[in-house]
């Protein structure tokens, strides 16, 4: 039998991706993703097996050098109230305000944050929020994990969540 030479390009690259994907994943880059989970102590009662993907992972880069975002203080209240009324039945408070959320977010683009949350939250209804409860839910987030409030408030504007990082202290 005569192999061709795409054929063995073929083989050659699904095997090189499939290593860099393993390196990638295994080099502390990716994310689990956020990880709603319903537990006895939740609001909305006992607990209820998600479906669960132990393959996803989001590769965020680490943005050392990008300005800090800041947020106005009435979006954050009002990112408060969401969090308790919609984040809060499935989410933990420990998973996204302190050390947990530091380890996982601080030096990241504030943007890959607020599209994987877009994304994928609520549980039950991804996207299914308005746009400026997104952005008021982060702009919450940040304040709870003392980022620095500023003139700037949080923006669903593509130059500024590119253009800034999460820098918090827990």
């Amino acid at each position: 039998m005569r192999v061709s030479r795409l054929t063995v390009f073929a083989w050659s690259t699904l095997i090189v991706g499939c290593a860099t994907a393993g390196a990638t994943a295994s080099s502390g880059t990716a994310l689990p993703p956020l990880g709603a989970r319903l537990t006895p102590t939740a609001k909305t009662g006992p607990t209820v097996p998600l479906r669960f993907d132990p393959t996803a992972h989001v590769v965020i880069a680490l943005t050392p050098n990008l300005p800090a975002a800041s947020f106005a203080s009435a979006q954050a209240t009002r990112g408060e109230a969401v969090y308790e009324s919609t984040c809060a039945t499935c989410h933990q408070p420990d998973q996204f305000i302190g050390p947990r959320f530091a380890e996982a977010w601080n030096d990241r683009r504030i943007g890959d944050f607020y599209s994987l949350v877009r994304s994928t939250m609520p549980v039950d209804n991804p996207g299914g929020m308005k746009e400026q409860e997104y952005i008021d839910v982060v702009a919450y987030l940040l304040k709870a994990n003392h980022a620095p409030q500023g003139s700037d408030s949080v923006s669903s504007d593509t130059t500024f969540l590119r253009g800034r990082k999460i820098s918090v202290h827990p």
